[in-house]
């Protein structure tokens, strides 16, 4: 019997060791044009992934900043927003988005909500279709501040946006482009949109883009997303709260997965990146959610007192 114990304890070491978690040495992919910059529970995050979300968080910044000149208290949460960014970071910011939708893809392939392909290409088809006809929507724009109408109705008739060609079965021509005459300043932000989607598209390849890199990206989204709305039925189902208020359950479903995935900055990680820093804005933006969520229930919970107080009983059965 002796003679097996040797080979009995190596396959249970070998054993053990398939039974830990799947760990991928991220440092080891850290060299290249596209490094990996951190590790999200067993996946490796690149700096590109990085980048592309830093662009996006500095560009929205932009636009707040250039929103919040006015003194609008409609747009008081966009201040929020952008004070919140500014304190964090935006570079923490980023990586704060990157660690959460990550956290909640490997949860989603976890619980099987994977979208099939049938559903990835025509929902990508359909965005591509979107992508490419956007200049007819900067174009409608001039066309209806020089109130040409031919030139406006031509635009139109060519489109292959779905979304216009949805307008126009219920809204007449005229009416339409009245809906966008006066317009400057949504002018000015179609065209540079236009123009910084041409050169994005152009710097890494169209046919790479729409083909290789967006189905992958929005497999992830859609099995997110797949993954919220079981979260939220579920708590829709659930007790007190939950039930009143799903999105509570949703909540804190994403600081379950955040507590329960490691995460790790690699050595290619850039010095302005904070895992802590990252956590804590993900902490601080579901605090306040739920402080609003909360609020309004209980401005639920109020409404349905004050309904109950002005209900008149039910009469009494006469027992003559």
């Amino acid at each position: 019997m002796r003679r097996w114990l040797p080979p009995i304890c190596l396959v249970a070491l070998v054993a053990v060791v398939w039974a830990l978690p799947y760990s991928p040495n991220c440092d080891s992919l850290a060299r290249g044009d596209d490094p990996a910059i951190t590790r999200v529970g067993n996946e490796c995050i690149r700096l590109s992934n990085y980048a592309e979300r830093l662009r996006i968080i500095e560009r929205g910044i932009e636009q707040a900043e250039a929103e919040l000149l006015t003194d609008d208290h409609s747009l008081d949460f966009l201040r929020l927003w952008h004070d919140r960014v500014i304190s964090f970071g935006p570079e923490n910011v980023a990586l704060a988005d990157i660690i959460q939708h990550s956290a909640l893809y490997q949860r989603a392939v976890a619980n099987g909500h994977i979208p099939p392909d049938e559903e990835v290409v025509a929902v990508r088809d359909r965005n591509r279709v979107n992508s490419e006809s956007f200049a007819d929507f900067v174009e409608l724009h001039k066309l209806a501040a020089r109130q040409d109408y031919a030139g406006f109705k031509e635009v139109l008739e060519r489109t292959r946006h779905p979304d216009l060609k949805d307008i126009l079965n219920t809204t007449s021509v005229s009416d339409f482009m009245e809906s966008f005459e006066g317009s400057e300043l949504a002018l000015g932000e179609l065209e540079k949109a236009l123009e910084e989607g041409e050169a994005y598209l152009e710097s890494i390849g169209r046919e790479r883009y729409w083909n290789e890199i967006y189905p992958k990206e929005l497999r992830r989204e859609m099995a997110v997303a797949m993954l919220e709305e079981a979260i939220l039925d579920a708590s829709a189902d659930g007790y007190d709260l939950y039930a009143e208020v799903p999105r509570l359950g949703w909540l804190a479903y994403q600081q379950e997965a955040l507590e329960e995935v490691s995460i790790e900055l690699t050595l290619a990680a850039p010095p302005t990146v904070s895992v802590d820093r990252a956590l804590a804005y993900l902490t601080e933006v579901r605090r306040q959610e739920q402080g609003e969520l909360r609020e309004e229930y209980r401005k639920l919970l109020e409404r349905r007192e004050e309904r109950r107080r002005l209900t008149p009983p039910p009469p009494r059965p006469n027992t003559n």
